[in-house]
C-alpha cells in the first residue's frame, strides 16, 4: 500500500485538493483521512476536556446543547497570541491526531487499500513525522492566503498575521515537496494539476 500526504499553508487549497484527489482515487481502492477533522473529533472527547482545563482553566470549555465542548473561539485566540500556549495544545492534540492516523492506516493496509492519502496541513511543523510514499505540497502566495482566509473565515488581518507567523514558510514546505501544486488561479487549473499529479504518480 502507497501512502500519500497532502500539506501545505493555511488558506492554500490542501482541503480542495484533497477532495480532487480523493474524488480520482477513492474508486480506484483509496482511503482518505484528514488530520483536522480527527483534531476536531478528538477536541471534544471526554479526556481532551480533562486536559484542556488542567492546562487553561474553566475559559477553555464551553457548553453547547447541553454538554461540554472545546471553546474553538477562545482556544483559537489564545494560540495565535501567545507561542506557548500554542505549544501546549499542540502537545495535547497531537499525539492523539498521530496515533488515529497510524491506526487507520494500519487498517487500511490490512483491508487490502491500495492507496493512503492523508491531508496533514502541519506535517513539517511535528517534523515530518508521517513517512509517506508521495509528500504534496499545495501553496499559494501569502495575498492570495489572506484574501482566501478573510472570504472563508471571517478574520482580520491581525489574526491572519499571526496564524502564517505560526507555521513554516511556504518556501521552505515548496523546497522539501516531492510535487508541489501551485493554487493562486481558478478551479480549472487547480483540477488540471491534480490530473497531471495523478496521471504522472498513480498505477492502481
Amino acid at each position: 500500500m502507497k501512502s500519500w500526504i497532502v500539506t501545505g499553508g493555511i488558506g492554500c487549497g490542501k482541503s480542495s485538493v484533497s477532495a480532487m484527489l480523493a474524488s480520482h482515487l477513492l474508486p480506484k481502492g483509496s482511503r482518505f483521512f484528514s488530520a483536522d477533522l480527527a483534531v476536531q473529533k478528538l477536541l471534544d472527547a471526554p479526556e481532551t476536556l480533562v486536559q484542556l482545563r488542567a492546562r487553561f482553566g474553566q475559559k477553555a470549555i464551553e457548553m453547547r446543547e447541553g454538554r461540554e465542548v472545546a471553546n474553538r473561539a477562545w482556544l483559537r485566540g489564545e494560540v495565535f497570541e501567545r507561542d506557548q500556549q500554542r505549544l501546549l495544545l499542540e502537545g495535547i492534540l497531537h499525539p492523539g491526531v498521530l496515533v488515529a492516523l497510524e491506526k487507520d492506516r494500519e487498517e487500511q493496509r490490512k483491508a487490502g487499500v491500495n492507496l493512503f492519502l492523508a491531508e496533514v496541513p502541519l506535517h513539517y511543523e511535528i517534523g515530518g513525522s508521517v513517512s509517506a510514499d508521495l509528500i504534496i505540497v499545495v501553496a499559494a502566495s501569502q495575498a492570495v492566503q489572506k484574501r482566501r482566509l478573510m472570504e472563508s473565515r471571517g478574520l482580520d488581518e491581525s489574526i491572519i498575521e499571526k496564524m502564517l507567523r505560526a507555521q513554516w514558510p511556504i518556501e521552505a514546505k515548496v523546497e522539501k515537496a516531492d510535487v508541489v501544486i501551485w493554487n493562486d488561479g481558478d478551479r480549472a487549473a487547480l483540477e488540471a494539476q491534480v490530473l497531471t499529479l495523478v496521471r504522472q504518480h498513480w498505477q492502481a
